[in-house]
């Protein structure tokens, strides 16, 4: 977790917060004098306290003044264009692997499906109150947090569901009377898709044991993720696979070969050269540069 604060340049938020499960961002119009920011392939929920901005979203070119909440997921792209002199914004980005971990993404993706047909931003015009209380959770996402060393991977993971439980009762409360949209065949197998993954990664590696679970094809389900959200299955296997072997890395005295067969390897060698490849270390490199044994 980190907070930052950005004034001029071209911004990849994703890039530049890839290294963190959660980023938070606190963006003034300064940051347009270099052109903006780009937001994709992660969860982001945007919060404006002050002035407009311009998004691009598609064809579309909403303006989001004082008090509009936006969510962004890993498979929409948008890039922030232009904004008046007086703008603040929050901006908090979530890794989609990280995401997908947090046992109450759930009613967030429900939230989202209702924006799915019209092809629309999801965003929503808060009251007050709403802003007021969004932006006390929103700041609990500061460096502040690094105060914390032993639990500080479960107290953000609970401040992240706190906030995502808060943002999808918002969504949901503003379509009140409204029609929900009918969830897409392709969107809901995506999420039986992640919940299994979840569940299964580190016994099953292989995309025919998900296929066989959804009753679907492996070509269908290869297309189905794909297209959903830019990844393979294979991608979003491996992204789970190596942040549990990052973490027993970490904060275990796990020898390798003991987390190679935790993860499914059939050997250490075959975990080694996989890690290898996600992260450019070896895993003895990636536990000694952490000052691990």
């Amino acid at each position: 977790m980190h907070a930052k604060q950005y004034g001029m340049g071209v911004l990849d938020i994703e890039k530049a917060g890839r290294n963190h499960n959660i980023y938070l961002y606190s963006i003034n119009s300064r940051l347009f004098d270099g052109g903006g920011a780009v937001l994709r392939h992660g969860f982001y929920i945007l919060l404006v306290s002050n002035g407009t901005v311009t998004v691009s979203f598609g064809e579309k070119r909403p303006v989001l003044s004082r008090r509009w909440l936006a969510v962004l997921s890993p498979s929409m792209t948008c890039r922030l264009e232009s904004c008046s002199h007086d703008m603040v914004m929050s901006c908090l980005y979530i890794r989609p692997d990280y995401f997908d971990r947090l046992p109450d993404g759930q009613p967030m993706y429900n939230q989202l499906s209702r924006f799915a047909a019209g092809d629309e931003l999801p965003a929503i015009r808060l009251e007050p109150n709403e802003l007021d209380y969004l932006h006390k959770t929103i700041d609990l996402f500061s460096d502040s947090l690094r105060n914390f060393s032993l639990y500080d991977d479960g107290i953000a993971m609970h401040l992240c569901s706190f906030l995502l439980l808060q943002v999808s009762d918002i969504m949901c409360r503003s379509h009140a009377g409204k029609q929900a949209c009918i969830i897409r065949r392709s969107t809901e197998i995506f999420r039986n898709f992640k919940r299994l993954a979840v569940n299964h990664y580190k016994s099953h590696h292989d995309i025919a044991f998900y296929a066989d679970k959804l009753n679907i094809s492996t070509t269908y389900l290869s297309r189905i993720v794909k297209s959903t959200s830019g990844h393979t299955v294979r991608f979003h296997i491996s992204e789970l696979i190596c942040a549990e072997a990052r973490r027993l890395l970490e904060s275990s005295d796990m020898d390798i070969k003991k987390i190679a067969d935790a993860l499914g390897f059939s050997d250490q060698s075959v975990f080694g050269k996989f890690f290898q490849r996600r992260t450019g270390l070896s895993p003895m490199k990636y536990r000694l540069d952490r000052g691990l044994k």
